[in-house]
């Protein structure tokens, strides 16, 4: 029983050593449970402008814990204690795809090891939108807010806005031109227009007084006979 319990003693503080090594150990399951909270970690941007009126990107981290470090540019971010959200202390400028990655926490066993990479793209900000000519022209693409293309300058906006405005131009309708006409020129245009109908019944009454005619000739005819067997 003596042999037993001076055994414990020996192994106990040892056991204990090695309890101790293996929490302080990034293991496998830790590694990945970081690379959880990372990836619920939030970036979000807005817009701002300085006193000058200069536009900048500021971007917002939220849902971080202090289990894992953002590190950002030459920066290196950690969660605050009451976890609420924090501003990256950076100017950022649109048009730009940006890559904030993320390691294990002070505290953690896999501290400043690699755990994850979030990427965030801020849109370009097109300052030509602010101009008044986009008040009346806003469906002119070189006045939308988030215009990904290059503006050189103010003129080539100007000049590009003038060919956006010709193309919404109509031509004129040209006006119809009415010819005073006279009575003859009105039936002949009315006979021409109804050709196919007007053409038979001319031929008709042509053929009709055609036989009228032979008509008439034959009973004159018929009637000089008579008073010559007179």
């Amino acid at each position: 029983m003596k042999k037993i319990l001076i055994l414990s003693l020996l192994f106990f503080p040892l056991i204990s050593i090695i309890n101790v090594d293996a929490a302080n150990i990034c293991t496998a399951t830790k590694y990945n449970e970081l690379k959880r909270e990372a990836y619920k970690v939030e970036l979000t941007w807005d817009l701002k402008f300085d006193d000058a009126h200069n536009h900048y990107f500021e971007v917002t981290v939220a849902n971080m814990n202090k289990d894992v470090l953002l590190k950002f540019g030459d920066a290196v971010y950690e969660a605050n204690d009451d976890g609420s959200q924090f501003i990256i202390n950076t100017v950022l400028e649109g048009g730009n795809t940006y890559e904030f990655k993320f390691y294990g926490g002070y505290d953690n066993p896999c501290v400043e090891e690699y755990i994850y990479t979030k990427e965030l793209t801020l849109p370009k900000y097109n300052k030509y939108n602010e101009l008044e000519e986009c008040i009346e022209y806003e469906e002119f693409p070189l006045c939308n807010k988030w215009y990904p293309g290059d503006i050189k300058d103010k003129d080539y906006f100007l000049e590009q806005l003038e060919i956006y405005k010709k193309s919404l131009e109509k031509p004129e309708e040209p006006k119809p031109v009415v010819e005073n006409k006279n009575i003859f020129q009105k039936i002949w245009d009315f006979y021409i227009n109804n050709i196919k109908i007007t053409f038979p019944i001319t031929m008709l009454i042509i053929l009709s007084i055609i036989i009228l005619v032979i008509i008439k000739i034959r009973k004159e005819k018929k009637k000089i006979k008579i008073n010559l067997d007179i």
